[in-house]
């Protein structure tokens, strides 16, 4: 009977299948069924008009990013960028009036989109950027779009250079500005310099005192210039 036993471990050493192929394989199916019973009730979170429970399935939507089961499921990334629309580019209207403008819900989303940090996420964060008014939840988009190593490079730019360009003819937010500048920073530091002309420009208004920022703003923004010669 023992060597039964051992000629079979025997076989599937040979053979390449690891022991207890089944029991893991079993494993494996099982954490599937939980993560597809998660994704459905985070979208159920998600969909719910109550603010709150937006926030929850945003942390819920954290925890997957962080044990990293959210990286491949393109339904997590669908809900994302859903409540990172919220009231901008995902709009329920009641009599006209919008029901689901959350700001916090949009720059909450904006981060954990960072923290997903994939391609698919950088152009989520790249409509942020492009539609949302808020220099809050424009802020945490900049900044995490900045920590992500994305491949169209002038793409992120252009839209980082027309954020920013947005507030400066709109209205100025200096707590905005300042984030946009550690942005440029983050991205200058991680590929070695920036070339883009708009950036220059937008770094160059922020540093001109006629264009209303505060001291503290200005000689961040005239510093970062004469870093970005050194790179």
């Amino acid at each position: 009977m023992k060597i039964r036993a051992i000629q079979l471990i025997i076989v599937l050493i040979l053979i390449g299948l690891p022991l207890g192929a089944q029991e893991s394989e079993q494993t494996i199916e099982e954490l599937y069924l939980q993560s597809a019973i998660k994704t459905q009730i985070i979208k159920a979170e998600a969909a719910s008009p109550d603010r709150d429970m937006k926030m929850i399935a945003l942390t819920d939507i954290a925890l997957m990013v962080n044990d990293g089961t959210a990286n491949d499921n393109p339904e997590i990334l669908e809900v994302l960028g859903n409540l990172a629309g919220e009231g901008i580019t995902n709009v329920v209207r009641e009599q006209g009036h919008v029901q689901n403008d959350f700001p916090d819900v949009r720059r909450e989303a904006a981060r954990v989109l960072g923290q997903l940090g994939t391609e698919e996420a950088a152009q989520q964060l790249n409509t942020i950027l492009l539609t949302d008014p808020e220099p809050m939840v424009m802020s945490e988009a900049i900044l995490a779009i900045s920590n992500i190593d994305v491949e169209d490079k002038n793409s992120r730019n252009r839209s980082m250079a027309a954020a920013i360009y947005r507030q400066t003819a709109v209205n100025k937010d200096n707590n905005f500005a300042y984030t946009f500048l550690q942005s440029i920073e983050n991205v200058a530091t991680r590929e070695g310099g920036v070339s883009d002309p708009m950036i220059f420009e937008e770094v160059a208004k922020i540093a001109d005192a006629r264009n209303g920022y505060n001291r503290v703003v200005r000689e961040r923004a005239f510093q970062l210039l004469r870093d970005l010669q050194d790179l």
